[in-house]
């Protein structure tokens, strides 16, 4: 009975860790996270994904709330996700054991058919017809091979699977994470914890369309990775080890979002319509801002002209792109 209202207890102190707002500012070389977590026991889990560098962890008490102990330890996961882990970490060794005896099958029956094809026939009462037996030999040998060819891209298939299986549990799962245990004093205050992600990124994305009247519209877009709809996100177009202070950030509500629309002059066009239109053109960046490098879709009076790399372009500079070849 003590056993269970020491569990119950330990949950319960536990519980407001979960209660917390999280900020997510993008660079374009990583990203920084801040978690507001209200609390009103004396010990908290705050997880740390495992992109996250754990020497950037800061962890900032608020109100009457003060810091007594922080820890950090490697996640344990769910018992439930561990035993799955466990399962295809084991299926992961024994298909790689698989890969390893094909290998050595391989060889054997290419030196079985290399053999076969080297004999010199001699007809002999015990084997009148020695073509026959040397071509019998070299197809049996032959047909062996298929089958190891065949099994083996049938486990390298399957080894794939199972490693997507383990990338993305242990990614959802927390598993190669790792955990800051947090004692707490005082009563009634919030914590505040920030840490780096090297691993998560913005990256900027390009609606190149030529307009009438010698105008180009130029949308700029923040293409990253989901992050739950919990989560407020920033992109700043600058890095995180920038000198500061950084540029201002802009607020985006999902990825793709549009993060600027802008309308520069074209100062020369050039198309060809044969046998596909293309067209190569010259603009000018009067925005006053640089134009950051990334990948760009281009139109022309509404009609889709492909895909194309997009070059950075400084405040003021012209440069020239082509589109549809």
């Amino acid at each position: 009975m003590r056993t269970i209202i020491g569990c119950i207890g330990v949950l319960l102190v536990a519980l407001p860790a979960f209660a917390a707002t999280k900020s997510i500012t993008l660079y374009l070389d990583g990203a920084r996270v801040e978690s507001s977590i209200a609390t009103s026991g004396s010990y908290l889990e705050i997880p740390l994904p495992a992109g996250a560098t754990t020497d950037s962890l800061r962890i900032r008490p608020q109100g009457s709330v003060r810091l007594s102990r922080v820890e950090l330890v490697p996640a344990r996961p769910e018992p439930k996700l561990g035993r799955e882990l466990a399962r295809l970490e084991e299926r992961r060794e024994l298909l790689h054991d698989r890969l390893k005896a094909l290998a050595t099958r391989e060889d054997i029956f290419k030196a079985a058919a290399k053999s076969q094809s080297g004999k010199a026939p001699r007809k002999t009462k015990a084997n009148p017809e020695p073509l026959a037996s040397v071509r019998q030999g070299t197809d049996f040998a032959i047909a062996q091979l298929e089958g190891v060819y065949q099994s083996r891209r049938k486990t390298e298939h399957d080894l794939k699977n199972v490693e997507k299986q383990l990338a993305s549990l242990k990614k959802n799962g927390n598993a190669d994470g790792s955990v800051a245990r947090v004692w707490l004093t005082g009563k009634g205050g919030r914590v505040t914890a920030s840490y780096l992600r090297p691993d998560l990124k913005w990256q900027p994305v390009y609606d190149v369309h030529l307009r009438e009247g010698n105008r180009l519209e130029l949308v700029m877009r923040a293409d990253f990775p989901p992050l739950g709809k919990d989560a407020t996100v920033t992109v700043v177009s600058g890095a995180l080890d920038a000198p500061l202070p950084h540029p201002a950030g802009q607020p985006v509500a999902a990825p793709l979002a549009s993060v600027a629309t802008l309308f520069l002059p074209i100062e020369k066009e050039q198309v060809v319509s044969t046998p596909q239109p293309a067209v190569t053109f010259t603009f000018r960046n009067v925005s006053g801002r640089a134009l950051l490098p990334g990948e760009a879709t281009c139109y022309r009076q509404g009609e889709f002209l492909g895909i194309v790399p997009f070059a950075d372009v400084a405040a003021g500079e012209t440069r020239e792109m082509t589109c549809g070849r």
